[in-house]
């Protein structure tokens, strides 16, 4: 078939994305995609912090009723327990807390937590003092005759 763009000196493609603007487009994916990992990582949720900071609406938003509850949880739990961490079932759940797993509880388990030093490098064996090659007395000895 004959298309009427296909044979004319000079022009060029039109109604497509040029190279530039794809490189900047994958450059903008690609920093929203680390900064969902780092977020992952941290444990913290940037894309909602960030909203918060510019919109200005964490109360309504639903990142902001997390960003309360989770606060109110850490409020209401300093202070609180033996300070005894216990390992105990909570809705089918395994738990390792000092503060959920209370004595009352009959799957609670004292565990024991030992500080290690992690993984070490093997020590050298003790260097041992060579021997003198030779007997000091005889070279003192060797010494005095060959003055």
């Amino acid at each position: 078939m004959f298309h009427p763009l296909r044979y004319q000196r000079g022009s060029y493609q039109r109604g497509a994305i040029s190279l530039f603007w794809g490189a900047i487009g994958s450059a903008l994916l690609a920093a929203l995609g680390m900064a969902a990992l780092f977020s992952i990582g941290s444990e913290r949720n940037l894309f909602a912090e960030g909203a918060a900071k510019a919109g200005k609406m964490v109360g309504t938003s639903p990142a902001g009723k997390v960003i309360d509850s989770a606060r109110d949880a850490v409020k209401g739990v300093t202070g609180k327990g033996d300070g005894v961490m216990r390992k105990c079932v909570i809705n089918g759940k395994t738990v390792i807390s000092n503060t959920d797993c209370t004595p009352e509880n009959r799957s609670s388990k004292v565990i024991e937590i030992h500080d290690t030093k992690g993984f070490e490098a093997p020590k050298k064996p003790p260097v041992e003092k060579a021997s003198p090659g030779s007997n000091p007395v005889l070279d003192k000895i060797i010494e005095k005759q060959l003055r």
